[in-house]
């Protein structure tokens, strides 16, 4: 599901970006350790702030990144083209990734896979193309947040079938994740990080 015009002004504001740094990668560098000298998949990139927080807070020798939204991949284009790096960019579905089994060695969702119908699925093709042993840091919203009647309707988020914590962590293990850390927010927000079994 691409953003609508409220959730496209802030996933590009210099707020989301301060966030994203701060809060959200830093406690899942704290959870997870860094990634230092990995293949590194990043799902949702929207305009690639975490794409460089990959690179510079974890030490990814190589990232992949995909996002639903044609203009959101060209705008990453546009911020990576000065540097360097190993980097490969798509318009992607996150329930149809193109790679082999195993391929990755951590894969990162910054709040992305609460956009997805079927989420469920979503996290069985993670866990598919993660290497044995690799970790799937995540970042995601909860059915609190989602379904509440003033930030529902400002945000164009599917509106049934929307997770809790538990409800995401069970999902999790059935899809063969093994959970090494997780964190919410005010019923709000979580933070997992999971190893593929």
């Amino acid at each position: 599901m691409r953003l609508n015009f409220v959730e496209r002004l802030f996933i590009l504001s210099p707020i989301r970006a301060f966030l994203q740094s701060h809060l959200e990668a830093e406690r899942l560098f704290k959870m997870g350790g860094p990634t230092k000298g990995k293949r590194v998949l990043e799902v949702g990139c929207g305009p690639g702030f975490g794409i460089d927080l990959l690179f510079s807070r974890f030490g990814a020798a190589s990232v992949d990144a995909f996002d639903l939204d044609p203009k959101m991949v060209s705008r990453v284009r546009l911020r990576q083209a000065k540097h360097r790096r190993k980097l490969g960019l798509w318009v992607g579905n996150i329930r149809h990734i193109p790679m082999a089994d195993s391929h990755y060695d951590a894969v990162f969702n910054f709040g992305a896979i609460h956009h997805v119908v079927d989420w469920r699925a979503s996290l069985g093709e993670i866990h598919r193309v993660l290497k044995p042993n690799g970790q799937f840091y995540c970042e995601e919203i909860l059915s609190r947040y989602i379904t509440h009647p003033v930030i529902g309707k400002l945000m164009d988020h599917p509106q049934k079938d929307r997770f809790n914590e538990t409800q995401f962590i069970h999902a999790l293990q059935k899809a063969g994740f093994r959970i090494k850390s997780h964190r919410q927010m005010a019923d709000l927000y979580l933070w997992v990080v999971a190893t593929k079994t």
